[in-house]
C-alpha cells in the first residue's frame, strides 16, 4: 500500500511542477506583422528579459510594445537607430505556432 502512495505523491508533485513550468516560462507566439503593405508571419519567443526573439530574423534582439502593438527589431544593442518598426496585425498562441512549423 506504501508503494501505492509513493506513486500518487509522485504524479501529483510531477503535475504541479509540469504546471508551475507552464506558467513561469514564456511561451512563443505566431505574429502577423506588416510593414510598407508587406505582410509576414514569423514565431516570436518573448524570452526572460526584456527582449526577444523572432525564429527567422537576423536580429540582436525583438521586442513588442504591448501599448502600440509595434514590433522593434533591432540589429544593434547599442545603436537605437538600427531598429525597424513593424505593425503587428495579428497575435496567435503556442498551438498557432506548431501548426505553422509544420
Amino acid at each position: 500500500m506504501l508503494n501505492g502512495h509513493r506513486k500518487y505523491l509522485f504524479l501529483v508533485v510531477l503535475t504541479v511542477l509540469t504546471l508551475t513550468a507552464f506558467s513561469i516560462v514564456p511561451m512563443p507566439q505566431l505574429i502577423t506583422y506588416e510593414r510598407a503593405n508587406v505582410v509576414s508571419k514569423s514565431v516570436y519567443w518573448r524570452g526572460f528579459g526584456e527582449s526577444g526573439m523572432l525564429l527567422d530574423a537576423d536580429a540582436s534582439f525583438v521586442k513588442i510594445d504591448p501599448a502600440t502593438q509595434y514590433l522593434h527589431v533591432c540589429h544593434q544593442f547599442e545603436d537605437v537607430g538600427s531598429c525597424q518598426q513593424y505593425r503587428i496585425l495579428h497575435s496567435e498562441g503556442p498551438l498557432a505556432v506548431v501548426r505553422h512549423l509544420l
